[in-house]
């Protein structure tokens, strides 16, 4: 692509090694830091390999150009491919400040979604033995947010802790050719989209628009808006049935005067965003006669980002359950509008609840397609974000949070909602084509070309491919960035560059088009007005198209139309594989088993208390016991017959899930946290316990886990989730493993005798074997305070048997469950009713 031509990113394509390095440079500039500011040398160069060949950079050359505009010597070579109009924009993005303050920062980066970008972005920089690039970032970032002149990328590399930034090119280059392909790529699909918007053009019967309403123009009724409070009536419960109480604000837009029960359309917004963002799309819909709902969704909005930075929210960020609360949030919206109709008479009779729309921008383009239809994609998710390698798909930090969830069917759809329009939605993973082929009711789907957030080919235009609806639509806006359709950009004026990048040219140009396409949707397919039937169409969206926002409107497009603009095979395929191993089949159902045998065949940890433990003599014990004890008197009651606990064999981490797969045992109770790939003919239970990681730490041992653990002998258990996650988060600890029967005495041991710094594990099992061990609570404790992860436990089960699957949750969630539960941990374990409140949150 020549370099002046190029329109996939405002920056002009870039063909310098050097340039490219410090453009990503500049990205990584906008990226926090989790250490507190140490004392730094200050980078002098940045150095970049190329083979053998290693360039170099002085960073004073930047700083002169940067302030002056003077290129230098050194800096020349850099510049040689690059128009003036490249430089100069270099320049303003060198220039940039980045306003927030180093503790804010530091907790961003502490929360998950931060750790995930840090863990991606650290391959770029070379480092030393015993460095971690990662580290060296935070460094220099939390230097930089310190630093008088504020945070950019020269304050950044002044604050660098070495005299030179080296620079890993490989990642780079691997990043710069996806780049150029997927722009390539993006270039031919939108020709395509352009094509196929032609042709259905010419096919169409022809409509004098000139003729008909313009849509983007405000409708015949006044607006009123009231904003519902409708947090006193809305209580959720965590895993283990806490209550827990959430703030809820809806603001409600009414068509003044309407004589008949309006259809209801609610929007959702976006991550950071708020219903704020959304009033001149509620109050052109409410004019033409609709009523419109826009929630806050509390657990995403612009708030819950705000809190994040001034430390009220601590290390937390977008909590995975925020996937499953934000379509729950607008079911539970329904329902009280519903009840709202019924008992206040200024809403009396104005609703229409059986002829609902649904739109959504970003976060919330996913929950408009959850509620539309589309299911979670487990192993999609998992398959995807097993990867850390640097991807140009910034989404997939937020959808690969949904990870943590337990793999439940969580049936988010709602059967009210009628149509959806989804803006610049993220889809790939956390949906994927089994989910998003789920949808059969009317589905638009509106992108931006050159959103990088949610890049519209795997978020947007493949995703359409895979919808089954026979009345859907794709619209894409050329060029446009991410938030085109919020409101509140629109109000900046000038545009800052920022702005320009994320909103594209004209916001309100493009706002525009949404008004009029979402207008014309929701009266087809919600109020059932065909007349408007019409706008829905290729040539309409011609008409409506002005420069510098090219419109485009498709209703079929297919991936050998993809195929044949792109002139060869897809560098994406439109369906991704997706990897996946056959379970091994039984020979007959367990409850037939059971019903035959009268035994309820089950295995228990040896050393595990609370949850279980074999003595000496053969006797288990602990809560996992009087659990499946209890279960086998409830198998007894439905099967009329006497059935009886076995514990068959002890089990461990290492032999826990194949004494299921080979059926030695229909049941494997213990310390499991539930993951979404467990060993293939195994499957997971319901939750019964929630816990997470802790460090076992003798009181005056110096040991901070919110540092990178450098060195520290820390002991984990092979095979363990813990030993996993703290190679993960802590590659500078020196993880020290203990395996077989005697693992947790041996580390215990260990520790007692100062031969390590601490033992990582489930902080209740670390509790528990401390008492096992005799050793005082008064010489040891546990830290940090609230667990490094959030991990539900769950019982192994095999995983070609849906019916036993159903028998042991429900059992679960029972009353004789409920009540052992509260014999072993609600008397005996109070304080993990408060780690149990946090993970719930999370």
């Amino acid at each position: 692509m020549p370099i002046k031509s190029a329109r996939f990113l405002p920056l002009k394509a870039v063909k310098s090694l050097g340039f490219a390095t410090v453009c990503c440079l500049i990205g990584l500039g906008a990226l926090p830091d989790l250490l507190e500011p140490k004392p730094a040398l200050g980078a002098e160069k940045i150095n970049i390999s190329y083979g053998v060949i290693e360039l170099s950079l002085p960073v004073s050359a930047l700083e002169i150009y940067v302030e002056s505009g003077q290129v230098t010597p050194e800096f020349q070579p850099y510049t040689q491919f690059l128009d003036a109009a490249a430089l100069a924009e270099m320049r303003q993005i060198l220039q940039q400040k980045f306003t927030i303050s180093a503790a804010g920062l530091s907790r961003f980066l502490d929360a998950p979604l931060g750790k995930a970008i840090l863990l991606r972005v650290r391959q770029i920089i070379k480092t030393e033995p015993g460095q971690d690039g990662a580290q060296l970032l935070r460094t220099s970032l939390i230097g930089a947010a310190n630093d008088p002149k504020g945070l950019t990328l020269l304050t950044m590399l002044r604050h660098f802790p070495a005299e030179t930034v080296r620079i890993n090119t490989e990642p780079l280059l691997a990043a710069k050719q996806e780049l150029t392909t997927l722009s390539k790529y993006r270039d031919a699909a939108l020709k395509a989209i352009a094509q196929q918007m032609e042709a259905e053009i010419a096919s169409a019967p022809k409509t004098d628009f000139a003729q008909q309403p313009d849509l983007r123009q405000p409708g015949r009724f006044q607006v009123s808006r009231r904003t519902l409070d409708l947090s006193n009536n809305r209580n959720r419960q965590s895993l283990l049935g806490q209550k827990i109480g959430l703030q809820f604000e809806v603001d409600l837009y009414l068509p003044v005067g309407q004589a008949q029960p309006a259809p209801v359309v609610v929007i959702s917004h976006g991550l950071g965003s708020g219903r704020s963002d959304f009033v001149y799309l509620a109050e052109h819909l409410a004019s033409h006669g609709f009523a419109v709902a826009v929630p806050e969704h509390m657990g995403s909005n612009a708030q819950r980002l705000q809190s994040l930075l001034d430390g009220s929210l601590q290390k937390r960020d977008v909590s995975p359950v925020e996937f499953v609360d934000r379509p729950l949030d607008v079911k539970y919206l329904l329902d009280e509008l519903g009840r709202l109709s019924q008992s206040d008479p200024t809403v009396a009779r104005q609703l229409n609840l059986q002829q609902v729309g649904m739109m959504g921008h970003s976060f919330g383009g996913y929950t408009t397609l959850a509620l539309a239809g589309a299911d979670l994609d487990p192993e999609r998710l998992e398959q995807a974000c097993d990867d850390q390698k640097l991807t140009l798909n910034i989404s997939l930090l937020l959808q690969c949070r949904a990870v943590s969830l337990p793999p439940f069917d969580y049936n988010l759809s709602e059967p009210r909602i009628k149509a959806a329009i989804a803006i610049s939605p993220l889809t790939s993973t956390i949906l994927g084509p089994e989910g998003m082929g789920n949808i059969r009711i009317p589905t638009m789907m509106i992108s931006g070309s050159t959103d990088f957030v949610t890049p519209p080919i795997p978020e947007q235009i493949h995703p359409f491919l895979w919808l089954n609806s026979p009345e859907k639509y794709l619209v894409t806006l050329v060029p446009n960035g991410h938030n085109f359709s919020a409101g509140g950009v629109q109000a900046q004026s000038p545009l800052s560059a920022l702005n320009q990048l994320l909103a594209g040219p004209n916001p309100q140009l493009s706002q525009e088009y949404v008004k009029a396409l979402s207008l014309a949707f929701m009266q087809v397919y919600i109020a059932n007005r065909a007349e408007y039937r019409p706008y829905l169409s290729a040539a309409y969206a011609k008409t409506l198209s002005r420069e510098p926002v090219q419109l485009d409107f498709v209703r079929s497009l297919t991936a050998d139309q993809l195929q044949t603009a792109f002139g060869g095979p897809l560098p994406l395929p439109v369906v991704p594989p997706l990897a996946t191993a056959a379970a091994p089949v039984r020979s007959q159902p367990v409850l037939q088993e059971i019903q035959e045998t009268g035994v309820l065949k089950a295995s228990i940890r040896q050393d595990s208390l609370p949850f279980a433990s074999i003595d000496a003599s053969g006797k288990g014990s602990g809560y996992c016991v009087d659990l499946l004890t209890g279960l086998a008197n409830q198998l007894q009651t439905q099967l009329n017959r006497p059935v009886r606990l076995e514990i068959v064999v002890p089990s461990n981490l290492g032999n826990r899930f194949d004494l299921v797969k080979t059926n030695a045992v229909q049941v494997e109770c213990g310390p499991n946290t539930i993951t979404r790939n467990p060993t293939p003919g195994t499957e997971f239970s319901s939750p019964f316990f929630i816990t997470g990681t802790h460090l076992l730490v003798k009181k005056q041992t110096q040991v901070n886990p919110q540092t990178n653990l450098q060195n520290l002998r820390i002991g984990v258990f092979t095979n363990s989730t813990t030993a996993a996650f703290m190679q993960r988060a802590y590659p500078q600890a020196s993880l020290v493993p203990f395996q077989g029967q005697t693992a947790r005495t041996d580390a215990f041991q260990a520790l007692a005798s100062n031969k390590l710094d601490a033992v990582a594990n489930d902080g209740i099992l670390l509790i528990s074997q401390l008492e096992r061990q005799k050793l005082s609570l008064n010489d040891y404790t546990l830290i940090p305070d609230r667990p490094l992860t959030c991990d539900p436990y769950g019982m192994i089960l095999p995983a070609d048997d849906q019916q036993w699957l159903t028998i042991v949750n429900q059992f679960i969630d029972s009353q004789p469950a409920k009540q052992v539960w509260d014999s072993w941990f609600k008397t005996l374990y109070p304080y993990v009713l408060l780690n149990i409140d946090y993970c719930a949150d999370r």
